[in-house]
């Protein structure tokens, strides 16, 4: 009775090995999402000289590579904005094409479901 009790003990902890292995090996869910891998989405222009001003973005509860995706995606699918995102500094650097729009910058981060804490613009 000791040895089947052993044996399911073991099946179980193989399962759950399994089924984690899994989900990190496919570089989804690791924040609960248990959605597909984000899709990449690149900035519409993509000529560097024609971003006149660079910013840097602090984010809070960014923790995996989909954060950082949805993140870059947010701020890129806006006009003018040209986002790549430094996961381990939890930072984003930025290009954009006008001085102003803070609020949108930051609206876009909070609606992906994460939060600024800091924002600075200047002129390259």
């Amino acid at each position: 009775m000791i040895n089947v009790i052993i044996v399911l003990i073991l099946v179980i902890g193989v399962v759950s090995g399994m089924k984690i292995f899994l989900k990190r090996a496919s570089g989804i869910g690791c924040c609960g999402s248990g959605g597909p891998a984000v899709v990449v989405i690149k900035p519409q222009d993509r000529k560097r000289s024609n971003y006149l001003y660079q910013a840097e973005m602090t984010i809070e509860n960014m923790k995996c590579r989909n954060c950082a995706l949805s993140i870059e995606n947010a701020l890129n699918s806006l006009d003018g904005v040209w986002a790549k995102v430094n996961l381990k500094k939890k930072i984003v650097h930025l290009l954009l094409k006008q001085e102003g729009g803070k609020e949108k910058l930051i609206a876009a981060v909070t609606e992906a479901g994460y939060t600024v804490t800091r924002l600075n613009i200047e002129l390259r």
